[in-house]
């Protein structure tokens, strides 16, 4: 995709910063250099295709070049980086030529082929003394002298800066944000006309104008009680025989950037299931609206456990109190997973266990050990906000009988599934920067 001005702007801007923090990084780790491979795909198993490509995330920070395969991107200290670009002389695929956005931006080198790309690189690799590797096949680069794979604590430093977006990057996923907000709605219209998971995941891709493989994860399109599955991951092609509720966890991607929202909907907005998704959505603003006052996403993580247990006790599902709720760990059957994870290069960006910039890990806490995101809750961190409730048998049959639980209205609600509502924010130096809420508003 071409870059206008403004972007062409931010994306300078954008080389300079991670220039500066990778080359620190490197020589504090006793490195002069280092090598990133887009990466290869492999082939499914005694078949003669693929999985789509994904490129390493360290490359397309560099260049945002996500059809990149075979690539090699060489930091070498002197002036601007080297790309090595692989383009075939093809007529099978249609090859990628390096894009012209990077050709201000780096040293650049196109090879038709694997091997004079591989000795091209192994030549330029004679001229530099250690050089740190980053990429998932090695291969005849490490078994050079010089070569090195990145030690755990330099892999960890790295991924900690990832955590911390530049403006480049923030418009990215704002971006990302509003195309998916598109189709969202377009989702629900698609719902509301009565169509099927499958039919409704046709009108997200045609109003996103995303593929399968070019969204950020495969869209959750959830009606009735399919949406109590967290990662639910089928279509079905006819809708159900009643309509009663729906739930989508849909993304987009902006030049590789992703984003990650989720909507839940009552068919009929006057039921007891309409007042949940209410009451879930309300909450989860309150809980937006705390972030300034926060620097540990563990302790908000806690907050959002507290707030599920009010809607809990305020709708009568539990018979206790919102405290009661919380200690007896009641909150953990009707919300079992994460508030929020880091956003950006992958929907689960990585760094998200990294506490510091020397890279040491966190761990989530025992009673959690499903959170993505452990770490302070400080600007230009962009991450979700995703409360839920949910009613999933498995996890209700734990404690099935369970005095403080309203047993004939949790069976009610079962065939509805659950609740979540999740939006991207940005965390600014003077408040929270909501892309999703604002971008809604903006449609």
């Amino acid at each position: 995709m071409p870059m206008d001005a403004n972007t062409q702007a931010q994306f300078t801007d954008h080389q300079a910063t991670i220039s500066k923090l990778w080359y620190e990084r490197l020589q504090q780790n006793n490195f002069d250099s280092a090598l990133i491979a887009s990466g290869a795909n492999t082939l499914y198993h005694d078949d003669d295709q693929s999985p789509p490509f994904h490129a390493n995330p360290h490359f397309l920070r560099w260049t945002v070049a996500e059809n990149s395969e075979h690539c090699l991107l060489l930091l070498n200290g002197k002036g601007q980086p080297k790309l090595l670009w692989y383009c075939p002389a093809d007529y099978w695929y249609l090859p990628s030529s390096t894009p012209d956005w990077l050709l201000d931006h780096f040293d650049c080198e196109s090879y038709s082929t694997r091997s004079d790309l591989e000795q091209a690189c192994l030549q330029h690799l004679t001229e530099l003394s250690r050089v740190a590797y980053f990429g998932a096949t090695p291969a005849r680069y490490v078994d050079l002298d010089n070569v090195e794979l990145p030690s755990t604590a330099l892999q960890n430093q790295l991924a900690y800066t990832r955590g911390y977006k530049t403006p480049f990057e923030v418009s990215q996923i704002s971006n990302a944000t509003a195309i998916a907000v598109q189709g969202h709605l377009a989702a629900y219209d698609c719902f509301e006309a009565g169509g099927s998971e499958f039919e409704i995941h046709l009108a997200y891709q045609e109003r996103t104008k995303h593929v399968h493989h070019d969204l950020p994860y495969p869209s959750i399109v959830a009606l009735n009680d399919h949406s109590s599955t967290l990662h639910y991951q089928h279509y079905d092609r006819d809708p159900p025989a009643r309509r009663l509720s729906f739930l989508i966890d849909a993304g987009a991607k902006e030049r590789c950037y992703h984003s990650d929202i989720t909507r839940s909907y009552s068919a009929n907005p006057n039921d007891a299931f309409a007042d949940l998704v209410s009451s879930v959505d309300e909450a989860q603003q309150s809980l937006v609206a705390q972030l300034p006052d926060l620097t540990d996403f563990v302790e908000f993580h806690e907050r959002a456990h507290v707030a599920m247990a009010e809607v809990l006790v305020a709708l009568k599902i539990l018979t206790c109190s919102t405290t009661a709720a919380f200690e007896q760990q009641l909150t953990d059957i009707f919300y079992p997973h994460g508030t929020g994870h880091l956003l950006g290069l992958q929907t689960h960006d990585i760094g998200g266990h990294i506490v510091d910039a020397e890279g040491s890990e966190g761990k989530p806490p025992t009673r959690f050990p499903s959170l993505r995101l452990v770490r302070r809750i400080e600007a230009d961190l962009v991450f979700t906000v995703e409360p839920g409730i949910y009613f999933i048998p498995v996890l209700l049959d734990r404690v099935r009988g369970h005095k403080d639980i309203n047993w004939s209205l949790v069976e009610q609600f079962v065939p509805f599934g659950g609740v979540r509502i999740e939006d991207n924010v940005l965390v600014e130096s003077n408040g929270i920067r909501n892309f999703t809420r604002a971008a809604f508003s903006a449609a």
